[in-house]
C-alpha cells in the first residue's frame, strides 16, 4: 500500500504498467513467494505541493468550414475575449457551429453530425480552428473528431442538457487533481487484486494432462484426480515405482496378461474334449477286438454251419413227398413259422379250429391233415433248436466287435489322412517339405494303432457280419493297441482336467493379473511425472495462499473509497453545494435539495424535491430551464473556469424577467471568461449587447440564409440604431450631396432628411427619455426616470418635434399632398435643420450642468 500510495503521489497519477508489475512483486516478496529483493518500503512522509496550474484557453476564430449540415462555405466567426453573440433565426444555421463546439468538447449533448443531405456527394467535414493556450497561438484542424482537448475543458449548456441538470445523478465534469489521486491509488489496489486473481486462474488451471496419464482403474487415480494443496505428497510418494527394472516388470505382466486374454484354454479344451472321445472309441473298439475268441467263433461257426446242413437235409427228407410248390427253404420255412404263430394266436383267441385250413378256412382232407402233422414235426425237429441255440452264441461272441462304434475315430483318421496327402501333393509340385515330414507333424502319436484298430474293426465287422472265417493273425495287434489307445486316453483325460481346472481359475487370474498390471503402470508412472505432481501441487498451494492473503484487498478498497467519499465530500460537494445554491439565488432558480450519491470515490449529485419527487415531475419548464443552468454554472465555476463557456439557446420557455436575469449573470461572467452565446430571441441579444455597452467587451454576429444556411456576417447589433451611426451617415450624406446637381443632390437631400428623422426619434428614446423605454426591451427602466432633465425639455421638444415634421414632409415613407409635392428640399435647408439639432441636442445635454 505505501508503495502504490507513493508512486501515485510521486507521479501525481496513476501507476505506470511497471509500477504496477512491481507492486505485485513487492507483495509477492512480502508473503514470502518470491525471495526478497526489493527495498523495504519507509512510512509515507506528507509533502506540501503546489496547486496544478491551468493555462486558460480562449478561441479565436472558427473558419474553413466543409462539409458540416448544409452551412455554406467562407463563414468566419471571431469570438471575443469577453462575450461573443451569434444571432439568428430559427433554421437559418447556427446549429451547425454549435455542433461543431459540441464535438469539440465531447458534451454530454453531442449530436452526429451530417453533411449536407441534400448534395449528391458529401463533402468530409473539416474546420479550421484557432485559440490560444496561456500565452500561444495554435491552430487545430478539426476533421469531425470528438473530444479533442484542451477543447474538452469547454463547458457547454444547451436545452437537451436540461435533463441532466434537473434529473440525473451526474458525476462532476471536473474532478481535482487531489481527489483524482485517490482514484489512482484505488486503481493501483485494483491492478494489483487483478494479477492475483490472474495468478491464481493460471495456477489452478494448469493443463498438465496428468490425469489422462493414469488407469482410471488404478488405486492412485483419485489422489490425482483431485491433486491440489491438501494432497499428502508423501503418501503419494510411496505408491511410485521408481525401481531400473519397472519397464522390463510391466512388459512380462502385459504378455500375461495378453495370453489370459486371448483364452487359448477353451480351444485346447474343446480339442482334448474331441480327441478323450476318439481315444474312448478307439480304446474300446481295441478292447473289443481283443477279447474276440476266434477259437470260439471259428468252432461255433462250424457247428451252426453243420447244424443248418442237418437241418436242410432233414428238411428235404420230410417234405419230399409232400408234393410242394417249391423245394423246402427259408422263405418256406418262414410260412410255416408264421402259420404256428397265427395258430397260436387263434388259440389264445378261442377260436382255432383244428378241421378247417388257417388260410382258407376250407375243411382240411386226410392228405392235409397229414401234411400239417409234417409242419408240426418240422417245427419241433431238435435241429431248429439246436441252430437257434448255436446262432444266439455266435451272435453273443460277435455282437461287441459288429455293434462297435468309430465313427469319430474314423472321421478324426481321415483328417489327418487328407492332411498327409495334401502335405505328399505340395511336395509333388514343389509347394516345399516332404510329405513323411509334413504327415508326421498332423498325425498324433498314437496314429499306427488308431488306424490299424479302425482297419481290423472294418474288416472284423464285415467278417462277423457275414459269418465268414476269422484269421488269427487279424487281431494278434489288437492287445497292444488297446493298451496304447488307453495310455493315450488317459494321457489326454488328465490333460483335460487339467485344462478345465485352468479354465476355472483362468477369469481370477487374468482379473488379478490385470489389476496387478494397472497398478504396476500407475506406479511406474506415478515415478515418471512426480515432478509435474509436485509442481501441480505446489501450484495449488501457492493459489490457496495468494487467494487467502487477496481477501483484505476488498476491505482496503472500501477503506479508500471511505476516504475519497470524505475528500469528495469536503473538496467538491461542499464547494459545490455553495455555489449553486449562489446561483439559484442569482437566477431565481426553485429551492430543492442536493444529495451527493457519489459510490467507489466518485463524486455524483442528485436533485430532489420534498417527498424524493424528481424536479421535472414538479416544475414548469422554465423554471427547470433557470434550475439547471444554475447546475451547470455551479459546477462550472467549482473547476475554476479556464475555458469558454457556451451557450446554446438558453432562454427558450423564459420569461422576460428570466431572460433579463439570465442576460445580467451572463455578462457578469463574460467579465473575466470567454462566453459565446447562440440564440434567437431579439429581446435576450439586445438586452445583452445593452448590459455589455459600457465595457465593450462584447461581439456581434449575424448568421443567416440570404446567400445560403450559416451566412456569418459580423455586425453592431440587430438592426439597432445609434446616435452616433446615425450621425456619421447624415455628415457622409451631406458631403455627397455637395458634390452633387440637379437630381442627384435633390436624391441624397431627401435620404439626408431620412436619416435626420431616424436621429429625433433615437434622440428622443435613449437621451431626452434616457431610455426609460426602448424598443427590444421587455421593461421600463424607471430607474432612469429622474435622470430626464424636465426643465429643459420644452425647448428640446419644440426643436425635435419641429425639424422631425418638416422631414417627415420629404422622406419617401411619407405620402403629401399634391402641393406639397412641388415644394422641394434643398441642401442648405437640411444643413440648417441639421446644425439646429445638434444645438438643441448640446443645449440639453448641458442643462443644469
Amino acid at each position: 500500500m505505501r508503495y502504490i500510495v507513493r508512486h501515485v503521489l510521486t507521479g501525481a497519477g496513476p501507476l505506470s504498467q511497471d509500477e504496477a508489475a512491481g507492486a505485485y512483486a513487492l507483495f509477492r516478496q512480502e508473503k514470502a513467494f518470491d525471495p526478497r529483493a526489493l527495498p523495504v518500503e519507509e512510512p509515507l512522509a506528507i509533502t506540501e505541493s503546489e496547486d496544478e496550474a491551468i493555462e486558460p484557453l480562449a478561441l479565436t476564430s472558427i473558419s474553413q468550414v466543409v462539409g458540416v449540415n448544409a452551412l455554406v462555405e467562407g463563414g468566419v466567426i471571431e469570438p471575443h475575449a469577453g462575450l461573443t453573440i451569434l444571432f439568428g433565426e430559427n433554421g437559418t444555421g447556427k446549429t451547425g457551429y454549435s455542433r461543431i463546439f459540441k464535438a469539440l468538447a465531447a458534451s454530454r449533448t453531442v449530436d452526429v453530425i451530417l453533411g449536407d443531405i441534400e448534395a449528391a456527394t458529401p463533402k468530409p467535414q473539416s474546420a479550421l480552428i484557432t485559440y490560444t493556450l496561456g500565452s500561444d497561438a495554435k491552430t487545430y484542424t478539426w476533421t469531425g473528431n470528438q473530444g479533442v482537448a484542451p477543447f474538452t475543458r469547454m463547458s457547454i449548456f444547451d436545452s437537451p442538457s436540461v435533463s441532466f441538470h434537473v434529473d440525473d445523478d451526474l458525476e462532476y465534469v471536473y474532478v481535482p487533481a487531489a481527489l483524482a489521486l485517490f482514484n489512482h491509488v484505488i486503481a493501483g489496489i485494483k491492478s494489483v487484486q487483478a494479477t492475483i486473481d490472474q495468478a491464481v486462474t493460471e495456477l489452478r488451471a494448469t493443463a498438465t494432462g496428468l490425469v489422462s496419464r493414469f488407469p482410471r482403474a488404478a488405486s492412485v487415480y483419485p489422489l490425482i484426480e483431485t491433486l491440489g494443496a491438501s494432497t499428502d505428497l508423501e503418501h503419494l510418494r510411496s505408491m511410485a515405482d521408481t525401481s531400473p527394472d519397472v519397464d522390463a516388470r510391466t512388459g512380462d505382466l502385459r504378455r500375461t496378461v495378453a495370453a489370459l486374454e486371448a483364452d487359448t484354454i477353451s480351444a485346447e479344451i474343446k480339442i482334448q474334449q474331441r480327441l478323450e472321445s476318439i481315444l474312448t472309441q478307439a480304446s474300446l473298439a481295441a478292447t473289443t477286438i481283443a477279447d474276440l475268441n476266434v477259437d470260439a467263433y471259428t468252432r461255433e461257426r462250424d457247428t451252426l454251419r453243420t447244424l443248418q446242413e442237418d437241418y436242410r437235409t432233414f428238411r428235404t427228407a420230410l417234405f419230399e413227398a409232400a408234393d410242394l410248390p417249391a423245394e423246402p427253404d427259408d422263405t418256406w420255412s418262414a410260412f410255416i413259422v408264421a402259420g404256428e404263430s397265427y395258430q397260436a394266436h387263434l388259440v389264445a383267441e378261442g377260436a382255432h379250429d383244428a378241421d378247417r385250413c388257417l388260410y382258407c378256412r376250407q375243411p382240411l382232407s386226410e392228405a392235409a391233415r397229414e401234411l400239417i402233422g409234417k409242419y408240426s414235426e418240422y417245427l419241433e425237429d431238435k435241429i431248429t433248436a439246436d441252430i437257434t441255440a448255436s446262432t444266439t452264441r455266435l451272435k453273443a461272441l460277435t455282437a461287441p466287435v459288429t455293434g462297435t462304434q468309430a465313427s469319430d475315430a474314423a472321421a478324426f483318421a481321415a483328417e489327418y489322412s487328407e492332411s498327409t496327402i495334401t502335405s505328399a501333393t505340395d511336395t509333388d509340385t514343389g509347394a516345399g517339405g516332404s510329405g513323411d515330414a509334413g504327415g508326421s507333424e498332423d498325425k498324433p502319436a498314437f496314429h499306427v494303432e488308431l488306424d490299424r484298430t479302425l482297419s481290423t474293426l472294418t474288416q472284423l465287422t464285415e467278417l462277423l457280419s457275414n459269418t465268414s472265417e476269422v484269421s488269427g493273425t487279424l487281431t494278434e495287434h489288437a492287445a497292444s493297441d488297446a493298451e496304447t489307445l488307453r495310455s493315450a486316453l488317459g494321457a489326454t483325460s488328465e490333460r483335460l482336467a487339467e485344462l478345465r481346472s485352468q479354465a476355472e481359475t483362468r477369469s481370477e487370474t487374468l482379473m488379478a493379473k490385470k489389476k496387478e498390471l494397472v497398478e504396476l503402470e500407475a506406479a511406474a508412472e506415478l515415478g515418471r511425472s512426480w515432478s509435474l505432481i509436485d509442481a501441480q501441487v505446489s501450484d495449488a498451494k501457492q493459489a490457496d495462499r495468494l487467494t487467502l492473503l487477496a481477501k483484505p484487498m476488498p476491505g482496503l478498497l472500501r477503506a479508500v473509497t471511505g476516504l475519497a467519499k470524505t475528500a469528495s465530500d469536503q473538496m467538491i460537494n461542499e464547494s459545490f453545494d455553495a455555489l449553486f445554491t449562489e446561483e439559484c439565488a442569482v437566477l431565481r432558480a426553485p429551492t430543492l435539495n442536493i444529495e451527493f450519491v457519489g459510490r467507489q470515490g466518485r463524486a455524483q449529485r442528485r436533485k430532489v424535491l420534498t417527498g424524493k419527487h424528481k424536479p421535472s415531475s414538479v416544475l414548469s419548464e422554465g423554471e427547470q430551464k433557470v434550475l439547471a443552468m444554475a447546475d451547470f454554472l455551479a459546477e462550472a465555476r467549482l473547476a475554476g473556469i479556464t475555458a469558454p463557456v457556451i451557450f446554446d439557446d438558453p432562454v427558450s420557455s423564459l420569461d422576460h424577467r428570466r431572460i433579463n436575469e439570465v442576460a445580467q449573470r451572463v455578462t457578469l461572467l463574460a467579465e473575466t471568461t470567454q462566453v459565446i452565446v447562440f440564440t434567437h430571441d431579439i429581446f435576450f441579444a439586445s438586452t445583452l449587447l445593452s448590459l455589455m455597452e459600457s465595457s465593450k467587451r462584447c461581439a456581434y454576429f449575424q448568421i443567416t440564409d440570404e446567400d445560403g444556411k450559416g451566412k456569418v456576417t459580423r455586425a453592431t447589433g440587430p438592426r439597432w440604431d445609434s446616435l452616433n451611426n446615425i450621425k456619421k451617415n447624415i455628415n457622409e450624406t451631406i458631403q455627397a450631396a455637395t458634390g452633387q446637381d440637379g437630381d442627384a443632390r435633390a436624391a441624397l437631400v431627401r435620404t439626408g432628411y431620412d436619416w435626420i428623422r431616424a436621429w429625433c426619434e433615437v434622440f428622443t428614446e435613449t437621451e431626452l427619455l434616457q431610455g426609460v423605454t426602448q424598443r427590444y426591451q421587455p421593461n421600463v427602466r424607471m430607474t432612469n426616470l429622474s435622470k430626464i432633465k424636465a426643465e429643459a425639455l420644452p425647448e428640446a421638444i419644440e426643436t425635435v418635434n419641429r425639424v422631425f415634421e418638416e422631414a417627415c414632409r420629404y422622406i419617401d415613407g411619407h405620402s403629401q399632398p399634391l402641393p406639397a409635392l412641388g415644394v422641394s428640399p434643398t441642401l442648405a435647408g437640411l444643413e440648417a435643420h441639421w446644425a439646429e439639432l445638434t444645438t438643441a441636442r448640446s443645449t440639453y445635454l448641458n442643462a443644469g450642468s
